[in-house]
């Protein structure tokens, strides 16, 4: 393509941006992107194409083996009968690798002509018999692939290159394009977020409940459940997985939204050097640098991070430290151990929410109370993890993963919560992929011990500072979990799988401070969690599946302690649902699908009342109830298609109705806190020399509901973005700069549900640009 070409379709791509930024309702807006994004095809770079047939040396056909190139992410997977097409290769000289479990890895060149098809055959060695998959390796991350797919329910992974293409501050920014997933950042840049999955944690006005996150396979929560973002790096992460719903069982059947789990760089899949550097809008700054590296059975990543946030709205300042070191040792070809270590320290201030009145006129102003008495978050945690995995035979794994995690944190709110807390567990996992008779069978067998110890007092709040002991008790939660999930390939296309969770949860608090009365009290949960399911593996590569499991969610101490007891537990029972799934994946040359419907039955779901202490507060504290029944439905739609080489769109939809069923003050009503369509958009576009661009849109056509009553909307928004990036791969240095709510909107994204006060809403950022450098060598 010539210059004058690629400048003269560069400033089409910027006048219909512009005047999508100056359109003046959400669909107009909408249109003006989509017209913006579906020209895509006329910045297609010179490519080739690549297809071949993997097999074995006695030729018979290996399939869902991965294809990657050049060390990134895998570009294609064989077929049933072995073979496999990449529609878009950028003409030149390539590396081509070919990974499957089982066998041993191969690569070799290839030179690609642009226009032409090239075939690469490949034959794969089978792996010796007893050989382990090395924890953190690149074929450890495939297995996890594979495992997704033997899953008969929703999933997803983010990949590295996806990670890296985002600015990776904080959880909106890499999970976005997951379909099913709302997360939206409350403080702009900062990783304080609320987060949804699949109508889970509504009731979650700060941090996140309903949803397990995991570093590494390992909780990273308190065992009672509550947990948050701000300790984890996303610079860290290699991939991230989410199990939507009821499909995590193994990683707890106990959270209706499923599972995050952040999967980090080792020293197989690090840079030997690295940095990055980051800054712009409203004194956002984050710096890494990094080193890892592999020799002889042994490996070694560390990194470390320091992020600054002054904000938008005031009093929103952020800062954070972080540290990840790992290292990991083969002590045997049937054996592999790793150790991993983060520290994190974390700083925030709080600036609350806003009312409808505030949110057009005042959206960078911060809750006067909060600036007052300095409501802020403070805190430092250490977490230590050790995994360890034994080849028993070519069939029979088992893995041994304990941890250890400690926080102490001073918090300053309505009062200044001051905690340490102790969190111990394991998880030991048999695995047994032996033949049922004629028939491929997978048997998993997993035991989830974790305990949490935590001293938890509460002073006055004296202008952030402790004032008089209000609060002084011992908080223990004790949780044991038995799964058991069956794969059984029926036929070649048919796979039945059938499990479930046993838990036993106890939660007790012993009171120290009795001038109030004593508040100790101890509860006991007992949840059963049975699944079912099915894959279908159509000739097109299509793959449908279905699945009838349930979850019980226990309440959290927060939950149970929180205001209007009247003496020990709030009379709480544990969330129940049973979740219908129906759904279907698959890749059709360079267009890739995954779409899912489901219906959730929920009894006694948790939820949110946010109420002032004392008549005429500045302030509301919150507090939770059972509602008798509810009722999630929804569709979850996510497309791409590899347009070029380096070109690439992807479509996100999620359809959400969470509605009251029976409830004795809103049944009928909707449940509050989620929009019912939102909706991404993005494409890359490759215009040659390590150049890409990248314009994006959200779009949330219509209100949405925030308090119980239906009273009081959030109003729906369309926001637009654009990134564009230039990679020079023999410095290995990237540069990229981006810009996010070009069109300068005033809008909430995420909100505060049912406060008594009226304070619903958390403006969003307003128009800003960010830029900085990758480099590594």
């Amino acid at each position: 393509m010539s210059p004058h070409r690629l400048m003269g379709r560069a400033r089409l791509c910027a006048r219909l941006l512009l005047h999508a930024c100056r359109s003046t309702t959400h669909t107009a807006r909408a249109v003006w992107v989509l017209l913006l994004l579906f020209p895509a095809t006329a910045y297609a770079q010179s490519a080739g194409r690549l297809r071949g047939a993997v097999t074995t040396p006695t030729g018979q056909a290996v399939a869902g083996a991965w294809i990657a190139l050049d060390g990134a992410d895998p570009v294609a997977q064989t077929s049933a009968d072995g073979h496999y097409a990449v529609s878009a290769v950028s003409a030149g000289a390539h590396t081509v690798e070919v990974r499957r479990s089982g066998f041993v890895t191969q690569s070799l060149r290839i030179t690609v002509v642009a226009g032409q098809e090239l075939v690469a055959d490949v034959k794969l060695e089978a792996a010796p018999l007893a050989a382990v998959t090395v924890i953190g390796t690149s074929n450890d991350l495939d297995e996890t692939r594979e495992q997704l797919q033997l899953i008969p329910g929703s999933t997803a992974l983010v990949t590295a290159s996806q990670l890296r293409s985002t600015r990776q501050a904080n959880m909106k920014d890499v999970l976005g394009f997951v379909p099913g997933v709302y997360v939206q950042p409350r403080f702009g840049a900062a990783d304080e977020s609320q987060i949804s999955i699949r109508g889970s944690g509504l009731r979650n006005n700060f941090h996140a409940r309903g949803v397990n996150v995991l570093v590494n396979g390992m909780p990273y929560r308190n065992a009672d459940g509550f947990t948050d973002f701000e300790s984890l790096e996303l610079l860290t992460a290699d991939a991230i997985a989410v199990y939507k719903g009821a499909n995590a069982l193994r990683f707890g059947g106990s959270t209706l939204g499923g599972a995050i789990d952040l999967q980090t760089k080792t020293g197989y899949t690090a840079p030997r050097l690295g940095a990055f550097v980051e800054g712009g809008a409203f004194g956002y700054t984050k710096a890494q640098v990094e080193t890892g590296g592999a020799r002889d059975g042994k490996d070694f990543y560390a990194s470390y991070a320091h992020t600054t946030l002054g904000g938008y709205r005031d009093w929103s300042g952020q800062s954070r430290d972080r540290i990840n070191l790992h290292g990991g040792i083969t002590p045997s070809e049937r054996s592999s151990l790793r150790a991993f270590y983060f520290y994190a320290k974390v700083s925030e201030e709080l600036p609350g929410s806003l009312t409808a009145s505030e949110l057009p006129t005042s959206p960078s102003m911060a809750t006067p109370a909060n600036v007052t008495n300095r409501w802020g978050r403070d805190y430092d945690l250490h977490h230590i993890g050790l995994q360890y995995r034994l080849q028993l035979s070519p069939t029979q794994r088992i893995d041994v993963a304990p941890y250890l995690q400690y926080r102490d944190i001073d918090h300053p709110i309505f009062e200044v919560i001051n905690q340490q807390s102790n969190d111990v567990g394991a998880e030991i996992r048999y695995e047994n992929h032996a033949s049922l008779g004629a028939r491929p069978n997978r048997l998993t067998i997993g035991v989830q011990p974790a305990f949490e110890s935590m001293r938890n007092r509460q002073f006055a709040n004296v202008r952030g500072e402790h004032g008089a002991l209000t609060r002084d008790e011992r908080d223990k939660a004790t949780n044991l979990g038995l799964y058991i999930e069956n794969a059984l390939s029926v036929t070649p296309a048919f796979t039945l799988v059938a499990g479930g969770r046993v838990e036993r949860a106890v939660r007790t608090v012993d009171d120290d401070f009795l001038s109030n009365g004593d508040q100790s009290d101890k509860r006991t949960f007992t949840p059963v969690s049975p699944r079912v399911g099915a894959i279908y593996q159509h000739t097109s590569g299509t793959q449908f599946y279905g699945n009838a499991s349930r979850t019980v969610e226990p309440p959290v101490f927060l939950e149970l302690t929180s205001f209007g007891g009247s003496g020990g537990f709030l009379p709480l029972d544990a969330q129940s649902a049973w979740q219908y799934e129906l759904g279907a994946r698959g890749r059709r040359g360079a267009v890739a699908w995954d779409v899912a419907a489901y219906d959730i039955e929920l009894t006694n779901e948790i939820v949110n009342i946010n109420v002032p202490p004392f008549p005429n507060a500045p302030f509301t504290v919150p507090s939770y109830r059972n509602v008798d029944a509810s009722r999630h439905v929804g569709l979850e739609a996510g497309v791409q298609w590899q347009l070029a080489a380096r070109s690439a769109l992807r479509l996100g939809y999620t359809y959400s109705r969470f509605t009251f069923e029976k409830d004795s003050a809103f049944a009928g009503n909707r449940l509050p806190g989620a929009p019912a369509h939102h909706a991404v958009a993005d494409v890359k576009l490759g215009l040659g020399r390590g150049f890409t661009i990248t314009p994006s849109v959200e779009w949330v056509p219509s209100s949405y509901f925030v308090n119980s009553a239906n009273t009081v909307s959030n109003d729906g928004w369309a926001t637009f973005g654009v990134r564009a990036e230039m990679q020079v791969p023999r410095l290995g240095l990237t540069v990229f700069v981006s810009g996010q709510n070009l069109a300068d909107r005033i809008y909430a994204a995420a909100v505060t549900v049912d406060d008594a006060g009226g304070r619903y809403f958390q403006s969003a950022d307003r128009r800003a640009v960010y830029g900085g450098l990758r480099w590594s060598r």
